[in-house]
């Protein structure tokens, strides 16, 4: 069985760096005969990560290879190294971004849960690491912790963060990441949503753990606020991907995110007449719901936000 580990980067020297050294310290002992092979996606146009992709593949525990995918977009590099696992004969691919890096038993918990579901992807767990001074707020309100399920349990989402996809699946369903939403992000949602419309299975693994540094410019309420306005515009594309042109669709999406403005506004104003500035995670809370109205509003009228023209971290 060959593995292929992907990662996409873009001018974040140190994540990188500390991703890959992580991966050279994975441990695989009871997957049987495992080839693995990791490919970095470097996605600037100067090719900024080759010297440490080269620096690291002299020594490599594992076949090291180096992609530079010039043209500015996260669906461009994703699939770039869809296509580099397919020419290598991988039967998985498994993606990780440049600003995590995995726990040792990261890889064999994958694999393990793909081998006993027989599923078409396998989610692994998110945990954030937060740097000196995150306020106490963020913490504790949990605002960076992705869902977490019971191990084995099927899904009906995922991200590119931490999965694990059957390459042969993807290719019998003729599935690649969107163009469209190579700058706002939001392709991992509607490449996962095509595997579950074709009929297949998403299950996840609760020991396949990768941490997810989080930088400061990212620990504050603006950035939750932006990314939650976009979710609100992947949620928007969700709802009319089935025929974009349906005036009853984007009818149907203007109110829906006019009711999350109006529950999520509510709410918060609630709380903040009721706690004041005492429980800050509480008031926060409701913003959730009112920026993905407002991004599923946005969306609706052809105004999405595109988060992948901004650089978080080093």
């Amino acid at each position: 069985m060959r593995v292929t580990l992907c990662a996409a980067t873009y001018q974040r020297p140190e994540g990188l760096r500390q991703l890959l050294k992580a991966m050279a310290e994975l441990r695989l002992e009871d997957c049987g005969d495992v080839d693995v092979a990791v490919v970095i996606v470097d996605n600037t146009s100067g090719g900024d990560a080759a010297e440490i992709v080269q620096d690291f593949a002299e020594n490599y525990h594992w076949p090291l290879h180096y992609l530079n995918e010039k043209r500015r977009g996260i669906t461009f590099a994703r699939n770039a190294a869809l296509a580099k696992a397919g020419a290598m004969a991988s039967d998985a691919i498994i993606f990780i971004d440049d600003d995590e890096y995995p726990d040792s038993r990261w890889l064999e918990a994958l694999l393990r849960r793909w081998h006993e579901s027989g599923a078409a992807a396998v989610l692994g767990a998110v945990q954030p690491v937060f740097p000196a001074g995150t306020p106490d707020w963020i913490v504790s309100g949990r605002f960076f912790e992705s869902h977490s399920f019971e191990d084995g349990a099927s899904l009906d989402d995922a991200h590119t963060a931490n999965v694990l996809i059957d390459l042969k699946v993807l290719r019998q369903h003729d599935l690649v990441f969107d163009h469209r939403y190579a700058l706002t992000g939001g392709e991992d949602t509607m490449l996962f949503r095509g595997l579950l419309d074709a009929g297949e299975r998403i299950v996840y693994a609760a020991d396949a753990v990768v941490f997810e540094t989080v930088p400061r410019s990212r620990a504050s309420l603006g950035w939750l606020m932006k990314r939650w306005y976009r979710t609100g515009n992947i949620e928007a594309a969700l709802f009319i991907r089935s025929d974009e042109g349906s005036l009853w669709l984007r009818t149907g999406n203007l109110l829906r995110g006019l009711l999350r403005v109006g529950a999520g506004g509510g709410l918060f104003l609630a709380n903040l007449l009721v706690l004041g500035f005492g429980r800050r995670e509480r008031i926060v809370r409701p913003l959730y719901t009112l920026c993905r109205g407002f991004g599923i509003l946005a969306s609706t009228l052809g105004r999405d936000y595109r988060e992948y023209q901004e650089v978080h971290g080093t």
